[in-house]
């Protein structure tokens, strides 16, 4: 029996140094007038790396990876990087912004992160009208800023679908939930951003369609799209596009939740399984990152661990956050 345990234990351990896979990340940037290059990993910060700026001088470092993860450089450069890649990137900047980026490496990797970039350009391309506080700025109308949003993520889901069946499934799910997550929480924001900025009411910040866009909306639930902080985000954001759209349908005023422990029943309710687990979780990571009301976190953090925590991830950083 003792060499039955220690046998399994020896593969256990075994197969988990074999989940983990080294990345390695090459770069050169050129035109740039900052100082450093940063090179940051959303969901797994202890990655990070950051490199003095010299003209076309070489960065490159390693990661050790279980599964793809986001990784931005200098806040404009968005890309996935899997574990096994070998990614090469020639980045042109113009001052201090971002301007173009060609890869070199694994196919999979320089398809994925192409059509990544060429998606943004898109975006880029359109002066970021479907960013919503540019727009607000700028005055861009709520008809045109809708059709905008419609337009260009139709555009970048075109991009990526190009790529699918060629590149890491779970790389490629996901990428597409953290866009997904952040053309639908704006497209739904805005008219009421609009409203709220120039004081006008609401209906009239509404163009055409706005309440039926989401009618058959399909919620994801794989583990890859529930890695994406935007898509979670966008959860918490769908529940009160909900609850707006039967207010006005219903011909009532829309009443938000009223405190802290009101909205985190509604989540709760709203959503179940590792769904619920990830909302819930982005909720309170939101509240301690806002420093909201420490009493009423603990509380909530302590019902959340007990009834509705499956991710043992979320459970360390909640519980070292509050520490």
């Amino acid at each position: 029996m003792k060499k039955i345990l220690v046998t399994m234990l020896v593969c256990l351990l075994f197969a988990g140094v074999q989940a983990q896979k080294t990345a390695k990340i090459s770069a050169t940037a050129v035109g740039y007038t900052g100082k450093v290059v940063d090179f940051e990993f959303i969901d797994n910060p202890a990655n990070n790396q950051q490199f003095p700026f010299k003209d076309n001088q070489l960065m490159e470092f390693e990661v050790e990876l279980k599964e793809p993860s986001l990784m931005k450089v200098n806040a404009w450069l968005w890309m996935i990087v899997c574990p096994g890649d070998e990614i090469e990137m020639a980045i042109q900047f113009q001052g201090k912004n971002y301007k173009n980026v060609e890869f070199k490496g694994t196919q999979a990797a320089v398809a994925l992160n192409s059509a990544i970039r060429d998606g943004r350009m898109v975006r880029i391309n359109d002066h970021y009208k479907t960013n919503p506080l540019a727009a607000v700025v700028t005055q861009v109308p709520a008809k045109t800023y809708y059709e905008a949003c419609l337009r260009n993520w139709k555009k970048e889901q075109e991009i990526l679908e190009g790529v699918r069946g060629k590149v890491d499934e779970f790389a490629f799910n996901y990428i597409y939930a953290e866009l997904e997550g952040m053309y639908m929480d704006n497209l739904v924001k805005y008219p009421f951003i609009v409203s709220d900025v120039n004081k006008k009411p609401l209906q009239e910040c509404t163009p055409e369609g706005y309440w039926n866009i989401l009618d058959n909306y399909q919620i994801k639930s794989d583990k890859a799209s529930l890695k994406s902080y935007a898509y979670i985000g966008w959860l918490i954001d769908y529940l009160e596009y909900q609850e707006k759209r039967e207010a006005y349908k219903a011909g009532k005023e829309y009443s938000p939740a009223q405190s802290m422990e009101e909205l985190y029943n509604k989540l709760a309710k709203a959503y179940e399984g590792d769904t619920r687990d990830a909302v819930l979780y982005l909720f309170l990571y939101n509240a301690i990152s806002g420093q909201k009301d420490f009493d009423v976190i603990k509380k909530l953090s302590k019902d959340y661990f007990k009834n509705y925590n499956k991710n043992k991830k979320f459970k360390k950083e909640l519980t070292e956050m509050q520490k």
